[in-house]
């Protein structure tokens, strides 16, 4: 029998100086397509024990990003594990890529962050002869130096300060598909599967930078729009611009709006 693959994703915005999180989107590679994870009572027990892993290694992440002041802005994240015949599990990949708020990682910071991740409870039940390769990688700033370690864990200097843009946004390197399903998206999960499914055709590995959801009247990051008061730009489109979006997806004219950001490992 051949080896058993699960291919998980997820696309995560914070929020506080603690890293908590705003919008969590997780997704399964199955049937040749991106489908939402739905976990339930009923859910494969294998299946909830990869997510568990998963969700461990992220929250190792993000927590402990917290702990050495490296405030995260949002990330998109991969777990690839593979398992045998009898469920055994023969190799593992996670990977974070990370968009950073503030901070300023430096060498004993990276070490830290990997070690813990490495030691989340899930992943210290693991079999000790396991090897489970964790990487992230901390997006550096245009014109800037990155710092490389051996998991691959890049960072950046951010300088701080406010990210709220009251000139407006540059929309000339972004990519527009205006889409109108038929029948119409029953609600928001259905449209950012379609929505998904037009990042990664047009972009392969992205991360989804901010959304709105018109029938809640809902956008993420939450309170985008706290800065611009004042301005008939809505803080969902300034933030997926200023942070580098290349793709806007527009779902029955507004309804449904998506901005996303290519992103190589």
């Amino acid at each position: 029998m051949t080896d058993r693959h699960f291919h998980l994703r997820l696309n995560c915005n914070y929020q506080t100086e603690k890293n908590d999180v705003s919008n969590l989107v997780v997704e399964i590679w199955v049937e040749n397509e991106w489908k939402t994870l739905h976990l339930s009572v009923k859910s494969p027990g294998f299946l909830l024990l990869v997510y568990g892993l998963f969700s461990c290694q992220h929250l190792y992440m993000r927590t402990n990003s917290a702990e050495r002041n490296l405030v995260l802005d949002s990330a998109y994240g991969e777990l690839k594990l593979t398992a045998g015949e009898f469920w055994n599990i023969k190799s593992i990949e996670v990977t974070f890529n990370v968009k950073l708020l503030s901070g300023h990682p430096n060498d004993d910071d990276i070490a830290y962050i990997i070690d813990r991740m490495g030691h989340c409870p899930v992943s210290t039940n693991l079999p000790s002869n396991l090897k489970t390769k964790s990487i992230v990688h901390f997006e550096p700033k245009k014109n800037s130096s990155a710092h490389f370690a051996e998991s691959l864990l890049t960072t950046e200097k951010i300088e701080s300060g406010s990210f709220c843009n009251m000139d407006g946004p540059d929309f000339s390197n972004i990519e527009t598909v205006s889409l109108h399903p038929e029948p119409s998206s029953a609600d928001y999960l259905q449209a950012i599967k379609i929505a998904n499914n037009v990042a990664d055709h047009k972009l392969g590995n992205h991360m989804l930078l901010s959304w709105y959801d018109k029938d809640r009247d809902f956008e993420s990051p939450q309170h985008a729009s706290e800065c611009h008061a004042n301005s008939p730009l809505p803080g969902y489109v300034d933030y997926g611009v200023y942070h580098g979006a290349t793709l806007k997806v527009d779902i029955e004219d507004g309804r449904f709006v998506f901005f996303y950001l290519p992103v190589d490992f």
